[in-house]
């Protein structure tokens, strides 16, 4: 179904060609992919990975495998993941149904690796952050810049409010694919607060995330990196900062609020070193405001820094880039003393100002080295988020943010999406995937239309023969598709692999 929100073409629910709704599908906010997700962890896994399929295939045999120095790392890394990781259940479930919708739309079989991508690939490429203890993943670093109070009363979207804005840097493979593949994932579980993460096809987790009540979370790396206390498992940094996004009150306080989050952070073992700015509406922040970094560190425990920590700065703001401050003396990084520089010069706040730090502290991205991939703004208190994406030589800082409102996202889904005319009139297509021609059945004589992902019309000729239609696909890039008989309705979604 091809639907118009805001202005911009969304993709409505895309449905399977079995006997049950697909709780997921895939919109175009502006040039921002979003992954809607819905139901049981299982059953949003499921779609994550139905929809998703060709993208988690490529980032793992095209990005991770040149991310983490080749085969010989990525079995060194599935050597060591179950040795030392454990895996809540939520993700546990969440994983399975990712590579159970995959298999139903793609082969698994990877001839790169030889061998089918299974559960234990989507756990090490959701545990980059941790696993670069053990391999170093180059250029991960990240910036972000926090306000609120005085900072932003003469900003008149926050008057007072609390923002952040943040960059992630991340690497970039030299074939750019990871450009591609930035999305922003929507959970709404049937348990639990909704949540959304600035993410990657096959992500669990998140690196940059908000909830439903407006905490936010967004992972740096920190300094002092390795593991030397193994004692207790390890549960991966991302998965475990989605768990104080998603669950109702993580700390059990009877409240919802930023020491959920902070708990989340600290709860277990950590394998590796990190910096995580928390920011949440001023009435859900602690003591010392609505934001704090939580430093974790494997060798030296855990410590939150709060404003007060940064005398030379206003007391309402805060910086974090990829050093801790507590934990550790800090150390002199050229990013920091920018961002310090200029609030000390001026202390009021904008969310043209938060967007324009992010401009100053980011890098060009360059295939083969990294650079920054994704740039964001969070408004805790409205539940709104600023989103632009790399493209190729071209920062996201450079680009104007696409502003979604939370009710942009939620509720994204409703009976009708899920149950009125899926499977319309039986419409169904042959083979799946299909590499040369498709035969298309049940389109009661009106020649089919396809749209791929985006929801972009895909013109293809289609032959008549008899009660069914053949149409030539062999120009098609590998992906899904849908094939309907009408603007506006849904159809079957087939697969096309090259």
């Amino acid at each position: 179904m091809i639907t118009v929100k805001h202005g911009a073409l969304i993709t409505a629910a895309f449905l399977a060609s079995s006997a049950s709704g697909l709780n997921g599908s895939v919109e175009m906010i502006g040039e921002i992919r979003v992954l809607n997700l819905w139901g049981t962890w299982e059953e949003m896994g499921y779609a994550h990975g139905y929809l998703m399929g060709p993208d988690i295939m490529l980032i793992f045999e095209e990005y991770f495998l040149e991310l983490a120095g080749g085969q010989s790392n990525v079995n060194l890394l599935r050597n060591y993941f179950p040795i030392y990781f454990s895996v809540f259940g939520e993700f546990a479930e969440y994983a399975e149904g990712i590579i159970t919708g995959a298999s139903d739309t793609i082969s698994l079989w990877s001839g790169v690796y030889n061998r089918n991508i299974d559960i234990l690939d989507l756990y090490i490429t959701s545990s980059v952050p941790d696993l670069s203890a053990v391999v170093d993943f180059p250029h991960l670093f990240c910036s972000s810049v926090s306000a609120w109070g005085e900072a932003t009363q003469g900003e008149s979207q926050l008057q007072g409010d609390p923002a952040i804005s943040r960059n992630l840097d991340f690497y970039l493979d030299t074939g750019e694919t990871i450009l591609d593949n930035c999305i922003l994932v929507v959970h709404d579980p049937d348990d639990g607060q909704e949540w959304v993460s600035v993410s990657f096809p096959g992500f669990m987790g998140t690196l940059s995330g908000m909830n439903e009540a407006g905490l936010t979370a967004a992972l740096n790396m920190g300094n002092h990196p390795g593991a030397s206390q193994t004692v207790t498992p390890f549960v991966p940094i991302c998965m475990a900062l989605a768990l104080g996004l998603s669950r109702e009150d993580f700390d059990g306080s009877g409240a919802c609020d930023i020491e959920d989050m902070m708990a989340s952070a600290t709860e277990w073992n950590r394998a590796n070193t990190y910096d995580i700015h928390m920011v949440s509406p001023v009435n859900l922040g602690g003591e010392h405001g609505p934001a704090v970094v939580t430093e974790v560190n494997n060798h030296a425990g855990f410590a939150f820094r709060h404003s007060y920590h940064e005398p030379s700065i206003a007391p309402n703001t805060m910086i974090l880039t990829n050093h801790h401050r507590v934990l550790y003396p800090p150390i002199t990084c050229y990013r920091y003393s920018m961002l310090r520089d200029s609030l000390q010069n001026s202390a009021e706040v904008t969310l043209d100002r938060l967007w324009n730090f992010m401009k100053t502290v980011g890098f060009t991205p360059l295939p083969g080295t990294g650079g920054t991939l994704q740039t964001m703004i969070f408004q805790p208190q409205q539940r709104r988020i600023g989103l632009a994406f790399a493209s190729s030589g071209v920062g996201p800082y450079h680009k104007n943010p696409e502003w979604i409102e939370w009710t942009d996202l939620f509720p994204n889904h409703g009976q009708q999406s899920v149950q009125e005319g899926w499977q319309q009139q039986g419409l169904s297509v042959h083979p799946n995937p299909a590499s040369v021609t498709v035969t298309v059945h049940g389109a009661m004589g009106v020649p089919p239309m396809l749209y791929d992902l985006t929801g972009r019309r895909v013109d293809i000729p289609f032959t008549e023969e008899g009660d069914l239609f053949r149409g030539d696909v062999s120009g098609l890039a590998t992906g899904l598709y849908i094939a309907t008989t009408s603007a506006g309705s849904s159809g079957a979604t087939f697969m096309v692999l090259r």
